[in-house]
């Protein structure tokens, strides 16, 4: 086994909002923090900012699926429900990145 074997893989349909909102704890927690504690908010916001882009990518294909006709009723409701999870998150990270006059 090699060390590039050993990944973890998150489902952001099924546990995004989980992982999403422990992320966004551990910002909030350590961004004013020590050093060593300002260095894990800042690897919580790039793993939150890469599981934004991965679900961005995600809606892009399944749009272009959408106009290619392969997509059924439900498929759009899955779509639709990622779609505003995705505006939610979203909305969150520019909450824990704005940081108030005298921070």
């Amino acid at each position: 086994m090699a060390l590039s074997d050993v990944e973890l893989v998150v489902n952001l349909y099924a546990e995004g909002d989980k992982f999403f909102d422990l992320l966004k704890a551990a910002v909030r927690d350590w961004q004013g923090g020590w050093g060593h504690e300002r260095e894990r908010a800042a690897f919580a916001l790039e793993l939150y900012q890469r599981g934004l882009e991965t679900m961005r990518a995600h809606l892009q294909e399944a749009r272009e699926k959408a106009e290619g006709g392969f997509f059924t009723d439900q498929d759009q409701r899955i779509l639709k429900r990622t779609e505003d999870r995705l505006a939610y998150w979203e909305k969150k990270l520019e909450e824990i990145q704005y940081k108030p006059p005298g921070r």
